[in-house]
């Protein structure tokens, strides 16, 4: 018994480091996708027009925002096209949101709160994506954890780091990045240890990032600096974590 201990954890360790196994495979609705998209889009885009640039700097920041993260998923993780590149619907898209920038920014904060619903979807959405693209890559769970996180918030990092901002998500700030690794680890934890179906993962993953991050926005859940404790915290402000 005192030697089957050690050579148990050490099967369980191996089995952690082991790829997971795919059960089906999930797609977004493409109503959903393109309107995920459009709506960072229009975020990025909104955000040039508040800084006084013009089309090109706003196309460009929507085009971060909306595809940003699925950029760096294919283009630096999986060493792939990007396959946003090839279906010319993305860029249409990301072109809609900046010529309709111009004439909504005024309206922004009265859409705040569709946005943030919106913006939750998505976070849980783009996740599960990049996650099942890694593991069909055929990467072991850490990196399909970082890939689905990069896929998450990619994008606002992108478009933070071209205006000369500090990213957002590495400061202390309300829940958000924290939201989307909860729903990367359900999704990886229903496939390796239960073998779900990757689409009832995946819908499941969605739904816990969601939550998450809605509970984070109502209770206003954030995050604290290394030099506090690093522990969840109630706080006036907003930003994002």
């Amino acid at each position: 018994m005192a030697h089957g201990k050690p050579a148990g954890m050490i099967e369980f360790i191996e089995s952690l480091r082991a790829p997971v196994t795919l059960h089906g495979a999930f797609a977004l609705p493409l109503f959903f996708d393109l309107g995920a998209i459009f709506c960072f889009a229009l975020t990025g885009a909104w955000a040039a027009t508040h800084r006084g640039y013009d089309m090109v700097g706003a196309f460009v920041l929507a085009f971060v925002t909306g595809l940003g993260g699925a950029v760096i998923r294919d283009s630096f993780f999986l060493g792939m096209e990007a396959a946003v590149l090839r279906d010319g619907r993305y860029l249409l898209v990301v072109l809609a949101a900046t010529l309709i920038a111009g004439a909504t920014f005024r309206l922004e904060r009265r859409f705040g709160r569709l946005m943030a619903v919106v913006d939750a979807l998505g976070l849980g959405a783009y996740a599960v994506v990049g996650m099942q693209k890694s593991i069909v890559a055929g990467l072991p769970p850490g990196a399909v954890l970082l890939v689905g996180v990069a896929n998450a918030v990619g994008g606002g990092i992108m478009r933070d780091v071209i205006v000369r901002d500090e990213p957002l998500i590495l400061k202390p700030g309300q829940v958000y990045a924290v939201a989307a690794l909860g729903g990367c680890l359900v999704f990886l934890v229903v496939l390796k240890f239960y073998q779900w179906d990757v689409a009832q993962a995946a819908w499941c993953s969605i739904g816990v990032t969601f939550l998450l991050r809605m509970l984070a926005i109502v209770f206003n859940w954030r995050t604290a600096a290394v030099s506090e404790g690093g522990t969840l915290r109630l706080s006036a402000k907003d930003d994002l974590q």
